[in-house]
């Protein structure tokens, strides 16, 4: 891994940066402990370097105080560039960008300055090895800040632009942070420990397993909490949409970090787990344009044919003329067993359900009043009985001739019974 940010950044193979015999995971606090004492022997002597008055070590010296400063001020031009920059809240691109430039550290600085230093001047070989791992280290810990705050800036920009989300991400959010915080270090802590000479192939590996124990041990809780993230952050569905789920049907009232609660149109809450919710289709009615509807309705089939052939015309007229719907097609559907049925569909321009109801009525309405002008009449269900074998039987009570036929009608024959 040394070896590769080496070829990375250009280093070259520096004395400290060849290959090395592994320290035993055992020893990874003896590792740092040698770091540390050649940090210090390193800085004895480039002390002892420069206090020897020699041209070299002052032009060393020089040339890394002022790189150091080149880099100070470019931070502080880059700082001084972000004010001008639109900034709507403390969560704009631009005042995330601003925060993590600030983020930028004088020992990181410090340890580019010196590395440029060595690569222009050949150093002491002590302080040469120490200016490569010494950047490395720095560099490990300046883009691991750096990735921590555009992480949770980005977190809590979510937050602010999404006032509905605000409290679900205001809940999650420390342990959010808590977890990007684990993931980030602990992969910073490993690349340190790596440079420095310690073995983390077992660390790694123990570090793998404790991590599947965590994850058994707490999948529920994790479950339902990525899932909260996702609706957050995918927004399926937002606070006050109304959605189906299921044989439910209600508004969102709350998304949090493991359950979400629907206020169903009966005025019940219902409390739904978020990964069982995202297992389930969810029509979210809240996002449609308009709102569909479809309507059935018969007329007798004694309606003479021109009449039934001009009904869907009829209709089609008559629904352009309901205000907030749009019409789109009314046709014959079928015979029904007592009609002749007919199929309407179309539109409310509003879709919100109790306006949609409204319109569905207005149309309703205004198709009874036009049959009624016209002397169409509706269907509704009915039953011709013929009966065979019925003689000089008293109004009111028929009785069939033979015991196969036995057959008792109570009241008046309909209009069409057959007396024969």
């Amino acid at each position: 891994m040394a070896d590769a940010l080496a070829k990375l950044i250009g280093l070259g193979s520096g004395p400290m940066l060849q290959e090395e015999p592994r320290k035993p995971l055992s020893e990874p606090l003896d590792a740092l402990g040698e770091t540390a004492e050649s940090a210090t022997e390193a800085a004895s002597e480039f002390a002892t370097w420069v206090a020897s008055g020699s041209r070299e070590a002052l032009i060393a010296l020089g040339l890394a105080v002022a790189m150091t400063v080149i880099l100070w001020f470019a931070r502080w031009g880059l700082i001084r560039l972000m004010r001008h920059l639109p900034r709507n809240d403390d969560y704009s691109l631009s005042a995330i960008f601003n925060r993590i430039v600030r983020r930028f550290r004088i020992y990181f600085m410090l340890a580019t300055a010196l590395l440029i230093t060595d690569r222009i001047m050949e150093l002491p070989q002590t302080i040469s090895t120490f200016s490569h791992v010494l950047f490395v280290i720095t560099a490990t810990l300046q883009a691991a800040e750096l990735l921590q705050e555009a992480a949770i800036s980005s977190i809590r920009r979510q937050a602010i632009r999404n006032p509905q989300d605000a409290s679900t991400l205001a809940s999650a959010v420390n342990l959010i942070k808590w977890f990007i915080n684990v993931v980030i270090w602990s992969f910073a802590l490993l690349l340190i420990l790596d440079n420095v000479g310690a073995d983390v192939t077992t660390l790694i590996a123990g570090l793998g397993i404790g991590g599947i124990a965590i994850g058994l041990a707490a999948q529920g809780m994790f479950r339902d909490l990525f899932s909260s993230l996702s609706i957050v952050l995918d927004k399926p569905f937002q606070v006050g949409d109304t959605v189906r789920y299921r044989d439910t049907w209600g508004d969102i009232e709350d998304i949090g970090l493991k359950t979400t609660r629907i206020r169903s149109k009966s005025g019940e809450q219902i409390i739904i787990s978020n990964t069982n919710l995202l297992e389930e289709e969810i029509h979210n009615m809240r996002r449609m344009n308009r709102r569909r509807i479809e309507t059935q309705f018969g007329v007798i089939f004694q309606t003479p044919p021109k009449v039934a052939e001009a009904i869907p015309g009829m209709v089609a007229e008559l629904v352009k003329g309901v205000q907030g719907v749009s019409f789109d097609r009314c046709s014959m559907a079928a015979f029904g067993p007592s009609s002749l049925d007919y199929e309407l569909v179309f539109y409310s321009l509003n879709p919100d359900f109790n306006r949609s109801m409204a319109a569905r009525s207005n149309v309703l309405l205004a198709l009874f009043r036009k049959f009624k002008e016209e002397g169409v009449e509706f269907a509704y269900p009915t039953q011709t009985l013929y009966v065979s074998g019925v003689e000089n039987v008293p109004e009111g009570r028929f009785e069939a001739k033979t015991s196969e036929d036995a057959l008792v009608v109570e009241g008046p024959l309909d209009a069409g019974t057959d007396k024969s």
